[in-house]
């Protein structure tokens, strides 16, 4: 049988035909399968045709030619039904898809998903709250019908259970999950009316179909403490447990580091290196050091965990790593990507333990160039475990005591502030855009309750370490890259031209200008647009409508640069404790430094790169999804008790059914419905995505600064509710 991943990967070759027509042969080549799967294989290829995906033209040979009425990509859902596809290849299809609630088959929100494409007119009216004004239009509107699920978003669904006597149901928690899926008892795990539980689909929904599931787990009761981390694990799929043979490997690793192994590495352990991480951080990736030449030029050491002598290719240890993909921070807790024994033990870089290493040296000039560089694997014995409050106090506070306490670092600190602005001043003549918006930071009482959202601070250790980090990834990404190869690279596309004129069109409104060059936008445009807005109101709000107009940072086989640092070649190295990519580039970087490889290694392992870095770049913005969620359930928690406040906010977007606003104390995020405008009748106006009044002309648009109360604070769906005042 064809797995999962074979299918993927055959229709993904499919689809990368630029002629269109492909034998059986050539996908057998593809995936290097042996006889026993061929047969899947034409089954799988006959399902293909008969959807359409494909057309066989002789017995064993086919074609691609109505492809251009298909797309992939991923489906996001109403709670009323209906969805919009967001195109896999904007190159193929610019804009989102319109998907009606009887064309979705059996695809849920969040899925990823094949759709056959189509137009049809519709009639347009024009005026407020669809009245009639004027002559009747009709547009043509880009409609799409599911044709396949490719990929599920969520393995389990996460909903509120109600014992009915006849027909026991699951109500999902996500309203965008449009379907109530209905339990049998003998299914049912002894769940108690009104708790939460875990359930898997086994009949999926479809045209007059009801869903059906299983319960895999009872969570508790909505306000159990805690069980939001247990919802948000089922609703991503986040494994908490390693398995028992990664645990078994774990175990049988060393907790000290043998003279034996440290044989043959270049010794830094006389060096002077240091730890600079979070207060709460306990696993520590890096760390660096620096001297002064008698050149006048600065050498810097970058000292990277070298978690791949540990963790090995072929291992229940890898094998759980790259399922998992990367680590997942939540506000007061982690999932690891590595057991704890390896991600707090023998690969921490703890103070005054030896440990190994992969060391870049970079020499640079007083300009920012680099002039030298070399790689070699390692042993070091950090000096400190200092934290960014420390560094900070030492750099900025004669008088602090961190100063006193650390009195035979203060010299190293001050010469890394000194090559920090260096190295900043140098990204920034080349254009690269630091948008240095304020990240909220919650503080918790003993409770685990959330008691304060502040502004995290971001100081001069923050810009030390993640300058030092940016160099040691992109001198990588250059030395792989002249190695010729292969490389899985951590690229940031050139955004979409449309969407950057729209953002340019509304900031203009807003009294801001976004200028271009010769017809294009370059970083440095957006890293000159962002100095205007420093210390403005408008500040946030417009940033992250830029960002929005930004393509996401993705990795990639290919290299497409990175726009937003405005760099030819970039990868991720600097921390293979918590991203799987990380710990791939670390074992290409050896094996280009001599290390020795079994024959056709980089052959095989250039042929999977397309799939690791789809996968590693779909687990990332999981893992960065659930972060959010979490985030989200955290705020409302937060501002349970305040129902009735009022407060300032800025309108974030608008759609028909109301505003999403930013409160501006409290980094908080809520939605106004339309409904709750009560001083007048207002009207929706699409064009201008905003909200106006058909006697007093207010208007509620992006970036209107609004009182509002909360109304309602919904902990089960993570919902705030306000009205304005």
């Amino acid at each position: 049988m064809l797995t999962k991943s074979q299918k993927d990967r055959a229709l993904r070759y499919i689809r990368s035909l630029k002629n269109g027509e492909f034998t059986f042969r050539d996908v057998v080549r593809v995936l290097d399968i042996d006889s026993d799967d061929r047969r899947s294989l034409r089954n799988y290829l006959d399902e293909l045709d008969s959807e359409g995906v494909i057309h066989r033209v002789k017995r064993a040979r086919y074609t691609t030619a109505a492809r251009e009425n298909l797309v992939s990509g991923v489906l996001t859902c109403h709670r009323d039904g209906y969805g919009f596809l967001v195109p896999d290849e904007r190159t193929l299809q610019k804009e989102d898809i319109f998907i009606p609630a009887r064309n979705m088959e059996d695809a849920l929100h969040g899925d990823r998903v094949l759709v056959k494409i189509s137009k049809r007119k519709i009639p347009e009216r024009r005026g407020f709250r669809g009245r009639r004004v004027g002559a009747r239009e009709e547009k043509e509107r880009t409609e799409g019908t599911v044709v396949r699920v490719l990929e599920r978003k969520y393995p389990t669904i996460v909903g509120r259970y109600y014992a009915h006597p006849r027909f026991p149901f699951i109500v999902p928690l996500d309203t965008r999950v449009c379907h109530d899926i209905r339990v049998s008892y003998k299914d049912g795990k002894e769940a108690r009316d009104g708790q939460i539980v875990a359930a898997e689909i086994t009949i999926v929904p479809g045209r007059n179909r009801t869903p059906q599931g299983r319960i895999v787990e009872v969570l508790g009761y909505p306000d159990d403490p805690g069980i939001e981390y247990r919802i948000v694990q089922h609703k991503f799929g986040l494994p908490v447990e390693f398995s028992s043979e990664a645990n078994r490997e774990a175990g049988s690793l060393p907790e000290s580091l043998s003279a034996e192994e440290a044989a043959g590495r270049e010794d830094f352990r006389d060096e002077v290196v240091v730890t600079i991480d979070g207060e709460s951080a306990r696993d520590f990736d890096d760390a660096v050091g620096l001297k002064r030449l008698p050149s006048g030029n600065y050498l810097l050491s970058v000292h990277i965990a070298d978690v791949s002598h540990y963790v090995r290719e072929g291992t229940a240890l890898d094998a759980d790593a790259y399922a998992r993909g990367t680590s997942v921070y939540f506000p007061d807790r982690a999932i690891p990507m590595l057991p704890p024994r390896l991600s707090s033990g023998i690969c921490s870089l703890k103070p005054e333990v030896d440990r190994l290493v992969i060391s870049a040296l970079i020499e640079v000039d007083p300009k920012g160039k680099v002039v030298n560089r070399r790689f070699v694997k390692g042993v070091i014995r950090s000096r400190a475990r200092m934290t960014y409050t420390s560094v900070a106090a030492i750099l900025t506070d004669p008088g602090s005591k961190e100063r006193s306490r650390y009195a035979e670092l203060v010299g190293l600190f001050e010469l890394m502030e000194e090559l920090c602005i260096v190295l900043s001043n140098k990204r920034y003549r080349r254009g690269a855009v630091d948008f240095d918006l304020p990240e909220p930071d919650m503080e918790f009482d003993e409770s685990g309750r959330v008691i304060r959202i502040v502004p995290a601070e971001r100081n001069i250790a923050h810009r030390i370490v993640e300058e030092f980090m940016l160099l040691a990834n992109e001198c990588v990404a250059e030395r792989l890259t002249a190695s010729g190869g292969p490389v899985l690279y951590r690229i940031h596309e050139k955004p979409d031209p449309l969407k950057v004129e729209q953002f340019a069109d509304f900031a203009l409104a807003l009294g801001y200008k976004l200028e271009k060059r010769n017809g294009e936008y370059r970083p440095k445009d957006f890293q000159r647009f962002v100095a205007k807005l420093g210390g403005k109101v408008e500040q946030r709000f417009l940033a992250y409508l830029m960002l929005r107009s930004f393509m996401q940072a993705r990795y990639s086989e290919a290299n497409l640069g990175h726009f937003g640092l405005a760099t030819a070649e970039y990868t991720h190295f600097t921390s293979p404790i918590r991203r799987y990519p990380d710990l791939l580039v670390h074992r290409l970087l050896k094996a280009d430094m001599g290390d020795r490889t079994e024959p056709g290694w980089k052959e095989r392992l250039a042929e999977r790169l397309p799939e690791i870095a789809s996968h590693t770049s779909s687990r990332e913005r999981n893992a960065d999804d659930a972060e959010r969620e979490i985030e989200k359930i955290k705020k409302v928690q937060f501002m349970s008790d305040k129902v009735g406040e009022e407060f300032d906010a800025i309108v974030l977007s608008a759609m028909h059914q109301g505003f999403f606003v930013e409160l501006l104390d409290h980094f908080v995020e809520g939605f106004v419905p339309a409904g709750a405008l009560m001083d007048d009748v207002y009207g929706y106006h699409e064009r201008t995505h905003s909200f106006i009044g058909e006697r007093r002309r207010r208007r509620f648009e992006l970036g209107s600064r609004v009182r509002v109360r909360l109304d309602s604070a919904d902990v089960e769906t993570a919902r705030l509710t306000f009205s304005v005042v």
